[in-house]
């Protein structure tokens, strides 16, 4: 049964909302890449946004747009993914505990402070009381709501809105610089692919897709395929269970037309996508996405949306491309990302 992609919005740090291009203008982050947020009065009352995290707004809003630009008749699932949830609200009802000696708590941080709060927040203005999950599988989170979304699909359900939502604060930003994790300041994200030192470069962002068991004049993409593995032994092994997938899909190797992988600037982590892209897919043309959003739990569902408008547009920007283009046409776009040669996972979209 065919899946399609009938709708797809992103917030990040790039402007990239309501956007049915692929910005070419980057903007220049030498610390956290938080996201471009709109005009929220659009969106919500006074009364609701002095409730609502940052995290809260920019999902709903983006969660809107989608469904408002899939023009769908009902949704019949919604599955959030978020690696970390609502890190914002979460340490604030921490910090009151210890400032407070957990006494006189106000509960309303302590409610939005949950993961599913996101999915929650989307169904009660939508009015949709069906199917709705939340996955918070570290860096394959979002992946699994697509892998639940197909199930779906293929059980009789029509329209299933999948999202993939992560924040970062300055005090998580901090803890986890204390384990080298982010690059050390000042680093450009327009200098993530040569970098060559260790670390990532911390972002954010929220992106939703309608997926649907029906091509619509709102399609971007179908989607032809939806892989995880935890971990490969070694670069072989790796090639062939790509291929294997692929080869399940109705697909080779030679059909992909553009990888986009998940390059984040740390060299103990891209080296793993430097040997597929010179040996498995030496032939294709090679882009890349994470300069634009930096890394996140969910930033593949930033990957995904860059996809979304290559397939549309026939065309990926310069500032997307690594190396000379080889294809003329791009009907086929497989997107790789993994962390730390862990959580391995693959997308494959197709023009229909």
């Amino acid at each position: 049964m065919a899946v399609y992609i009938n709708g797809a919005q992103a917030i990040s740090p790039q402007d990239t909302f309501l956007n049915s291009q692929i910005p070419t203008d980057l903007k220049e982050y030498y610390g956290i890449m938080q996201s471009i947020l709109p005009d929220f009065k659009k969106y919500f009352n006074p009364i609701e946004m002095r409730r609502m995290s940052r995290i809260i707004k920019f999902s709903t809003a983006t969660a809107a747009e989608c469904i408002k630009e899939a023009d769908a008749d009902s949704i019949d699932a919604i599955i959030t993914g978020t690696g970390l949830g609502c890190l914002e609200d979460t340490q604030k009802f921490l910090n009151k505990m210890l400032d407070n000696n957990e006494e006189m708590l106000t509960p309303t941080t302590f409610i939005q402070s949950t993961h599913n709060t996101l999915g929650g927040i989307i169904a009660l203005a939508n009015k949709c009381n069906e199917y709705n999950l939340t996955y918070a599988h570290k860096t394959i989170s979002f992946e699994s709501c697509l892998l639940d979304a197909v199930l779906l699909i293929k059980e009789g359900r029509k329209n299933i809105l999948v999202g993939g939502i992560d924040e970062i604060t300055e005090e998580n930003y901090n803890l986890r610089q204390h384990i080298n994790q982010w690059k050390e300041e000042p680093f450009s994200n327009l200098d993530i692919y040569d970098c060559g030192t260790g670390g990532y470069k911390a972002g954010e962002g929220a992106a939703y897709f309608m997926i649907s068991s029906q091509k619509t004049a709102t399609t971007y993409a179908e989607l032809r395929m939806i892989d995880l593995c935890y971990k490969f032994k070694n670069s072989g092994s790796l090639s062939e269970k790509i291929k294997d997938r692929l080869r399940s899909a109705e697909l080779s190797p030679d059909d992909i037309d553009l990888v986009i992988f998940g390059f984040n600037g740390d060299r103990n982590t891209d080296v793993y996508y430097h040997r597929l892209k010179d040996t498995l897919f030496r032939n294709q043309d090679h882009g890349y996405y994470k300069h634009y959003c930096g890394e996140y739990d969910t930033s593949a569902s930033f990957g995904m949306w860059m996809a979304t408008r290559i397939i549309k547009q026939n065309h990926a920007p310069d500032n997307v491309i690594l190396g000379d283009r080889k294809r003329e046409k791009i009907n086929n776009v497989l997107l790789y990302n993994q962390e730390d040669d862990k959580n391995h996972s693959f997308i494959v979209l197709s023009a229909c």
